[in-house]
Formats: C-alpha cells, sequence, structure tokens
C-alpha cells in the first residue's frame, strides 16, 4: 500500500478508493497533512485497466441482449477498481507560492 513521502504513514485503502473514483482527488495524510496526487502514469493505468476489459467485453458480446453484457462488465469494474488502489503511486504535491496574489 502507498505510504506518505513524508512521515511514511501508509495511507488506508478506502482513502485511495475514494480518491480513484472521484477523478484521482488528491489524497491528504492522516498524520502529517502531505498531500500526495496520483502519478500520471497510475492515471493512464487505471483507465487502460478499466476500459480495455470494457471495451472487449463489449465488442465480442455485441449480439448478446444488454442485461447478458452488463454482469461481465459491472464484474470487470468491481474486480479492477477494488485492486487499483494497491497499484495506484501517489506523489507529493509541491506546494507553490503564487506571488500575484490571484490576479491573472
Amino acid at each position: 500500500m502507498q505510504r506518505c513521502e513524508n512521515c511514511k504513514q501508509a495511507f488506508k485503502w478506502n482513502q485511495l478508493y475514494q480518491s480513484l473514483w472521484l477523478a484521482f482527488r488528491p489524497v491528504s495524510c492522516r498524520k502529517c497533512g502531505t498531500v500526495h496526487k496520483v502519478a500520471s502514469a497510475s492515471r493512464l493505468l487505471a483507465v487502460l485497466l478499466l476500459l480495455v476489459p470494457v471495451i472487449y467485453i463489449s465488442i465480442f458480446m455485441q449480439n448478446l441482449e444488454l442485461g447478458r453484457v452488463m454482469l461481465p462488465i459491472v464484474a470487470v469494474i468491481a474486480l479492477v477498481s477494488t485492486g487499483l488502489p494497491f497499484l495506484l503511486k501517489y506523489e507529493k504535491v509541491e506546494s507553490s507560492i503564487d506571488t500575484n496574489y490571484g490576479n491573472r
């Protein structure tokens, strides 16, 4: 399981799972408050692991009725998304100082 880069505290599975389903929302460490975001390569991995099986099932089961196609798709999404928090890599967000005070 991913750990905080600052204090080495392990993230909880449900923190990472919520981050996955809320458009890769950044995760804060429970111990030190350091914010981590999903690495770009991990985002790509997550999208591929979720979409490729769904497309594959859709193509090869296109002649079946919708009910028979949806069950395998839902099962694949559930199984893959359950394991993704163990695979995704998070990186520490570097805080940037806005010297323009938000005026652009």
